[in-house]
């Protein structure tokens, strides 16, 4: 497997983001196709490397910052990448009176809206309607819906 999955330091740097891309979906595909792994196991797997290279990402990304800063531009090229430092302003709006009030509102409805959600599952096969342009009673609401099926991996 070690031929489909990259090393750190061994994907093409003169490749852009779609063409990365491009490359693990062949390389998934050359993986499917050879038919000589578990690909439960090599699902599994990649996800643990998932979440060690966010874990290290997320850890070097304070000094990396730094040490790009160094460098004295807010854009350059670096071994094949562009890197922009960027500068953004987080507001706390809560000490504005409307702001919260608002703020509450929008809770109060998403969880109106939730309940609402929850009601219209659990009693989706049969509801009584009311037609607002004609004031005839529907009985027949079925809730449309889509079963979507996925693959959760907890470590």
């Amino acid at each position: 497997m070690a031929k489909f999955v990259k090393q750190l330091g061994s994907i093409d740097r003169h490749l852009d983001k779609i063409e990365i891309v491009d490359l693990a979906i062949e390389n998934a595909q050359a993986i499917v196709d050879s038919g000589q792994y578990d690909l439960l196991k090599v699902y599994v797997e990649l996800k643990r490397y998932e979440t060690y290279l966010k874990g290290l990402i997320q850890h070097l990304k304070q000094p990396t910052l730094v040490k790009a800063t160094e460098m004295g531009s807010k854009s350059f090229v670096y071994n094949q990448a562009k890197v922009h430092i960027s500068t953004r302003t987080k507001w706390n709006f809560s000490v504005d009176q409307k702001w919260v009030d608002l703020d509450r509102q929008i809770m109060l409805l998403t969880k109106a809206k939730k309940e609402r959600e929850k009601d219209l599952k659990e009693g989706s096969n049969l509801k009584v309607m009311v037609d607002r342009e004609t004031g005839e009673i529907i009985e027949d609401f079925e809730l449309p819906k889509e079963i979507v099926h996925g693959l959760a991996i907890r470590l």
